[in-house]
C-alpha cells in the first residue's frame, strides 16, 4: 500500500493542519478515556491529570 501526502505549504495551511491534528488526538483521548472501566470521578481526575501536565510544560 503506498500513502501520498500533500502537506500544505503556506502559514496559513500549516495552521489549519496543525490545528486539525490537535482536534484530532484530543478526540481519540476522549475516546480512549471514555471506554476505561473506572468511575466518571476517576475519569474526570485523569483528564483533569492530563491537562495540569500538559500546562505545567507550557
Amino acid at each position: 500500500m503506498e500513502v501520498f501526502l500533500i502537506m500544505p505549504t503556506t502559514p496559513e495551511g500549516k495552521a489549519k493542519l496543525s490545528k486539525e491534528l490537535a482536534k484530532f488526538h484530543a478526540e481519540q483521548a476522549l475516546k480512549m478515556v471514555q471506554k476505561l472501566p473506572c468511575s466518571t470521578e476517576q475519569k474526570l481526575e485523569l483528564i483533569d491529570a492530563v491537562v495540569e501536565h500538559l500546562r505545567s510544560k507550557q
